[in-house]
């Protein structure tokens, strides 16, 4: 090889010098949410559908994994709504399908740098009207008179047309940094656990589906229009 003609040092150097930027931006470790990864430490590396999880004194039976979201039924909720069946067609292909469902909600904040986790709970489209009506009912009633406060459902959420009804209220908690996977973590563990008197409250109506079903069946007790 002659003196004029470029090493392979020297290739790889002017490689190098040329593609720098590419280079650089290819070695930047990601930056972002650490949701992902939050979720996996909150419910296991192997997040399956109907998975039982412990979150703080309770229990959680996993519906789905989304990209800013994490979906699930306390199993209080789901042992109840077990005893229920036929008492609340229409929810069946409704998220986890089944009446009710509660999940953590992720979201970015406007700098890019911090956030905030929320969670909601919701009662779904059960196709009785008179039945979804008597069941938002007996969870606001019962909710008023136990002084909870963080229930609270929209005024039309009684209305027969209406389908989806919210019920969480105060349900946030702001993250500093979203590329913290611990500290979301540790606010969704302390949000879930904050809630579990809003959560036995729900479980202890649930029963009350049956009769709802029941009376809305026999002749001469439907709610009229």
């Amino acid at each position: 090889m002659s003196r004029d003609e470029p090493s392979a040092h020297d290739l790889a150097l002017q490689l190098y010098r040329d593609h720098k930027a590419t280079l650089d931006l290819l070695a930047k470790p990601a930056t972002g949410s650490s949701f992902d990864q939050a979720v996996r430490g909150v419910f296991g590396e192997k997040p399956l559908r109907g998975k039982l999880v412990r979150i703080g004194n309770g229990h959680v039976v996993l519906s789905e994994i989304a990209r800013d979201q994490v979906s699930f039924l306390p199993a209080g909720w789901v042992a109840e709504l077990e005893k229920t069946r036929g008492a609340w067609d229409g929810c069946e292909n409704w998220w986890a399908g089944y009446p009710l469902i509660s999940w953590i909600e992720f979201r970015v904040g406007d700098d890019g740098r911090s956030g905030s986790v929320r969670l909601h709970a919701e009662v779904g489209p059960i196709t009785n009207g008179a039945v979804r009506q008597g069941f938002v009912e007996a969870i606001r009633m019962k909710a008023a008179a136990r002084q909870m406060g963080r229930i609270r459902f929209p005024d039309a959420a009684s209305q027969e047309r209406r389908l989806y009804s919210r019920f969480l209220h105060q349900n946030a908690v702001a993250v500093k940094d979203i590329a913290e996977k611990g500290d979301i973590e540790r606010q969704c563990v302390h949000l879930v656990g904050s809630f579990s008197p809003e959560f036995d409250l729900v479980a202890s109506v649930i029963p009350q589906l049956r009769a709802l079903s029941d009376r809305s069946a026999s002749p001469g007790t439907l709610t009229p229009r």
